[in-house]
């Protein structure tokens, strides 16, 4: 490598396979890691490189320890340096709202969007659990009786040099609320705190939206009238498109919206024993791709019994690539649906209903060394 001009040797190193092999590979010597940290080859790494995922946080409702962390590779990742023992009280007061990049959004436990507590602005923060820093977040100033708080969100900010476009100093914090029955949006920064937003011809749409799930670095709701809302995580723009009539959205049993293994959002619909999912074609409409009956697709499964579709399913968790559900009469008996192939198999853990995803930060914490 000595022999290499610094040309010949960045090329060498844009081909590094991963962000956590790229660490490594700054601490062979001082010409590397002077070449690594660099802004301009950073800059040309992300482009050429999908994030790595350290792992993936979920809530667990059946111990007070707080959010759970579980590594994408346990033998490559430490699931240690990913704890939340650094957030004000410890992990357990906490819970995981949506994530972005490495960062979490979080709430306070018991100041959540459900009951009495939807009329007054949550305890909220955002953290970055590999530095084990985090910023609170302000509420409202103007959050008074007269509103009603739906979510927040995590928005990218400005690109840096280094091709990062979400940490601790750039990140956005969307917020929906009502206001005597008109859906408000604001967005957090933290040279501006709080500053209203216009949606325009959205505003109309957005009464009672019903949460469906996130993929692709985006989030999706559900109105009334056939309507899908997304809310772009990178811009924190909203559109709208129309579901396909050949389902009966208003009056559909169980619906949410997965990430296929190609990246790219999966409707899926729960009716009795019938799932169907809906994928975007290239021309922007939405269209049945696949269906499974569930009580043949399980047929073979230990443990499996008729009876258990005699009802409805409930939906457990979903993830990339999967669905996981339940019989009406028992929890016990839990199974997988695999969103490519639409075989089932018995699930192999709990992860809790939504699993939120966190990348290893970028750009990385590396500083030249100028004396080569």
């Amino acid at each position: 490598m000595d022999v290499m001009s610094d040309d010949a040797l960045g090329l060498v190193l844009e081909r590094v396979d991963s962000h956590v092999s790229l660490i490594r590979a700054a601490a062979v010597c001082r010409r590397w890691r002077h070449a690594i940290a660099d802004a301009g080859f950073l800059r040309r790494y992300r482009s050429l490189h999908a994030p790595t995922v350290a792992g993936f946080y979920h809530n667990d409702a059946g111990t007070d320890d707080g959010p759970v962390f579980v590594p994408s590779s346990p033998s490559v990742v430490d699931a240690r340096h990913f704890s939340l023992d650094f957030l004000p009280g410890g992990a357990g007061p906490w819970t995981v709202c949506d994530s972005r990049g490495s960062l979490l959004l979080m709430f306070r436990k018991g100041t959540d969007c459900t009951g009495d507590h939807a009329f007054r602005f949550p305890n909220t923060l955002v953290c970055d659990p590999l530095t084990r820093s985090y910023t609170m977040v302000p509420p409202l100033a103007d959050f008074d009786s007269s509103c009603y708080f739906w979510a927040n969100f995590l928005i990218d900010g400005d690109i840096d040099i280094a091709g990062g476009c979400i940490g601790m100093f750039n990140f956005r914090v969307l917020c929906m609320f009502s206001r005597s029955g008109v859906m408000h949006v604001a967005v957090f920064t933290l040279s501006s705190s709080w500053s209203d937003k216009n949606i325009g011809h959205i505003e109309p749409m957005l009464q009672y939206p019903d949460f469906l799930g996130h993929a692709g670095g985006s989030h999706y709701m559900y109105v009334d009238g056939n309507i899908l809302i997304k809310l772009d995580g990178s811009t924190g723009d909203f559109t709208s498109s129309v579901l396909p009539a050949i389902e009966d959205w208003d009056q559909r049993s169980d619906c949410f919206v997965a990430e296929g293994r190609d990246g790219k959002p999966r409707i899926c619909t729960m009716f009795n024993s019938t799932m169907n999912m809906f994928a975007r074609l290239d021309g922007g409409e939405w269209a049945l791709e696949k269906s499974v009956l569930l009580s043949e697709a399980t047929t073979g499964l230990p443990g499996y019994h008729p009876s258990f579709f005699s009802r409805g399913q409930y939906i457990l968790a979903w993830g990339t690539g999967f669905v996981t559900l339940y019989p009406y009469f028992t929890a016990d008996w839990q199974y997988s649906i695999n969103l490519e192939t639409m075989e089932a198999e018995l699930a192999k853990g709990d992860m809790g209903q939504m699993v939120y995803c966190c990348e290893v930060p970028w750009p990385p914490a590396l500083h030249a060394c100028l004396d080569r």
